[in-house]
């Protein structure tokens, strides 16, 4: 992934909640521009990503865990409820 691409996807700040909580994402893919809110807060806006397909097969994907307030690798359980994907 180029380094711009990199530095367009890396949250702002964080906001996710603690282990054991619900998070919730809005997530908004406009052409090649993603916006991302977390838990309220706006945590990408308007990230560049070259070459995604205007349609395709969505995924979703976890990328590990925190112990003890650390950032952990997998495996960690992960449950996702009330996907609902809009077409704009």
């Amino acid at each position: 992934m180029p380094a711009a691409v990199r530095a367009g996807v890396t949250p702002k700040k964080l906001a996710d909640r603690n282990i054991g909580e619900w998070n919730t994402f809005e997530i908004t893919m406009k052409g090649s521009r993603l916006t991302v809110v977390l838990n309220g807060e706006r945590v990408i806006e308007n990230a560049e990503l070259p070459g995604v397909p205007a349609r395709g097969r969505n995924a979703l994907q976890h990328h590990g865990s925190k112990k003890d307030g650390q950032w952990a690798a997998p495996p960690a359980l992960v449950q996702f409820r009330n996907i609902a994907i809009k077409e704009l």
